[in-house]
């Protein structure tokens, strides 16, 4: 029996005879249908997917049935189906541009569609007659006389889309595909790489630019972007059994999630196509290259959201840099699910972002704490100097909001410059502080409106005119208020105060605010 890389180079030999790489994915889509509506395991006796030796043809037989076939060059390929005789009368079929071999012995026939007429292929009606045909044609349980020809990376291909890279990826190299593949460069490549470590965190309260600095360095790099939140999980992120329905069933299937594609991404960077081909290499080989491997980007935004532990379950080691693939301590493991071998590839790095507002930095897991660099950003109020609007100096009043705030609170739920970095006029500065500063407020304090006037100056102490107060005293409550309301004296009733926005400021009549109304926040 050949082994998997010595069936992988025969079939990337047959892609690149057949050289028609459309026709051939729409092939291995067809073949996956197959497998899985037929629940098929590649051990199976009923199957052999084999490859001709004379001609360009790939060809799964079931049952000792040419069930799909793939045959011809370039623009010449045609797609073999099997039918079974009774469904061929159907209008669908018999009104298709589909040629029939007609044997008289038996059940079922083989159609052929051209390439040219390959939309015949996205039909869900004649795919679904052909997988009925195969659903029938499997009760036969029989074992294929060509079971000794059974190529296992055809149905690898089927299954796996980075073995089916790597096989589409070799059939282009022009040297040998068993080789091992030399690198011989004359004199050495300079590869940009962001200037931050591996592992990045930014952290600090919102609106302290830690996604514009994301997104800064995003822009020069293959970047992957995930949010996580409280349901995100391990199988999202790594791998994971998913439902799939084809028709009227539904099948099972490992997906790959979005931090295994960042990492293949980065893989082929350094010129491999699957995590099996890098590992197999020689270590001497894996460090070059990487060394010359252009750097990937997975960022996750919101990263204290979810549990990070259970997202990352086992890679919580493999992202240490020491023991990325290529470093000096690598280290792989087996994916829990396809059983695959997988590491985490040195050129990829790890950036994530944390509002410390939603979550303080000393309840993540001590092991990612000391994986990572953490940057924390806080308010940056030198890029509000001499920012004045209607005579408010946005640098003084953002910096006297947040000394209040900490007073009250803590430091991890200030205000952030972003909030008032791109104010131009008086009514953008009243929308931002309706629409989100305030909010905010309410959100910090819990609707506690006796602190929220502590930080906007609408004490009483403070001597603001009633006009120029952004909270304001709504209603409080007397004994005979009380009694007017409810019938009855209640408790404490003298101690209930309602509060209001100035409603100028909730209406959006801007115009009647007198124009130092955030002036008097910072000035008495």
């Amino acid at each position: 029996m050949q082994n998997i890389e010595v069936e992988r180079d025969i079939l990337a030999k047959q892609v690149r005879r057949i050289n028609q790489d459309d026709a051939l994915r729409r092939f291995f889509a067809l073949l996956k249908e197959m497998i899985d509506s037929l629940d098929l395991p590649q051990n199976s006796p009923q199957i052999a997917f084999t490859i001709s030796e004379k001609h360009p043809r790939i060809t799964a037989n079931l049952n000792n049935h040419t069930t799909l076939q793939i045959s011809g060059k370039k623009e010449n390929v045609s797609f073999g189906l099997l039918f079974k005789k009774e469904l061929i009368t159907k209008s669908v079929i018999q009104n298709s541009k589909i040629s029939f071999e007609d044997k008289a012995t038996s059940d079922y026939s083989l159609g052929w569609i051209h390439y040219k007429d390959k939309h015949l292929l996205q039909n869900e009606s004649i795919v679904q007659n052909w997988i009925d045909s195969l659903q029938d044609l499997k009760q036969v349980a029989a074992s294929t006389n060509h079971r000794e020809l059974h190529n296992k990376a055809v149905y690898q291909a089927a299954e796996d889309e980075a073995f089916r890279s790597e096989v589409f990826s070799l059939s282009k190299k022009s040297y040998r595909i068993s080789d091992p593949v030399p690198i011989n460069d004359p004199e050495p490549i300079y590869i940009k790489r962001p200037s931050i470590p591996l592992n990045y965190l930014l952290y600090g309260p919102p609106g302290t630019g830690k996604t514009y600095q994301v997104q800064q360095l995003s822009q020069s790099y293959d970047t992957h972007f995930v949010t996580f939140h409280q349901s995100f999980s391990y199988e999202e992120f790594v791998e994971g059994i998913r439902p799939e329905t084809i028709g009227d069933k539904i099948s099972y299937r490992v997906r790959k999630g979005i931090f295994y594609e960042a990492c293949l991404s980065a893989l082929r960077k350094a010129d491999y196509q699957s995590f099996e081909g890098c590992i197999t290499d020689t270590l001497e080989n894996r460090k070059a290259r990487f060394e010359r491997a252009a750097p990937v980007l997975i960022v996750i935004d919101e990263i204290n959201r979810a549990n990070i532990s259970k997202v990352l379950g086992e890679l919580i080691t493999l992202i240490e840099p020491s023991k990325r693939l290529g470093a000096t301590d690598e280290l792989w493991l087996t994916l829990p699910y396809s059983q695959e071998r997988f590491g985490v590839p040195s050129n990829l790095y790890i950036l994530g972002t944390m509002n410390t507002a939603d979550r303080s930095i000393a309840l993540l897991d001590t092991a990612l704490r000391r994986r990572f660099y953490f940057l924390e950003c806080q308010p940056v109020v030198s890029l509000l100097e001499e920012k004045i609007i209607e005579s408010t100096d946005l640098g003084r009043l953002l910096h006297t909001l947040n000394e209040r705030i900490e007073f009250l609170h803590d430091r991890d739920h200030v205000i952030g410059h972003a909030y008032l970095l791109h104010v131009t006029t008086f009514e953008e500065l009243c929308l931002v502080f309706r629409d989100q500063i305030i909010p905010l407020l309410q959100e910090y304090f819990y609707d506690d409106w006796r602190k929220i006037q502590l930080v906007l100056a609408d004490n009483e102490r403070w001597g603001k005119p009633t006009d120029c107060k952004l909270v304001q005293v709504k209603k409080q409550y007397t004994s005979s208020l009380e009694r007017e309301l409810f019938g009855e004296d209640l408790e404490n009733a003298e101690n209930v105060i309602t509060y209001q926005l100035n409603p100028a400021l909730t209406e959006g009549r801007f115009e009647e605010l007198p124009k130092d109304i955030f002036k008097w926040i910072y000035e008495k």
